[in-house]
């Protein structure tokens, strides 16, 4: 699972759908509304794949390998930087033989 790293926050415009990513170590980025969306559902929580459903909901006509590419790419470049990095879960013993 991929994750905003410790100290990176998301800023959003409401009006816009603009955003902002302030890296941990105070780097800010502009954000056009597609990369505001998915950084966003990434910093609240969500997973790549709730990231591609909100981008298809949103941008009903953009094909979806097209838009999973771009998300592709986007993170990429990120997890290049350390913005966005592996999340690993710990399961307990009792999750493992579920």
């Amino acid at each position: 699972m991929l994750t905003l790293a410790p100290g990176a926050r998301v800023l959003t415009d409401p009006a816009t759908g603009h955003g902002t990513l302030v890296s941990a170590d105070g780097e800010v980025f502009t954000l056009n509304p597609t990369a505001a969306v998915a950084l966003s559902t990434l910093a609240d929580g969500g997973t790549v794949a709730h990231a591609e459903e909100e981008l298809a909901r949103r941008w009903p006509c953009v094909p979806s390998d097209s838009l999973r590419a771009d998300l592709d790419v986007l993170l990429g470049q990120l997890q290049e930087t350390g913005t966005v990095q592996q999340c690993r879960v710990a399961l307990s013993p009792r999750d493992m033989t579920r």
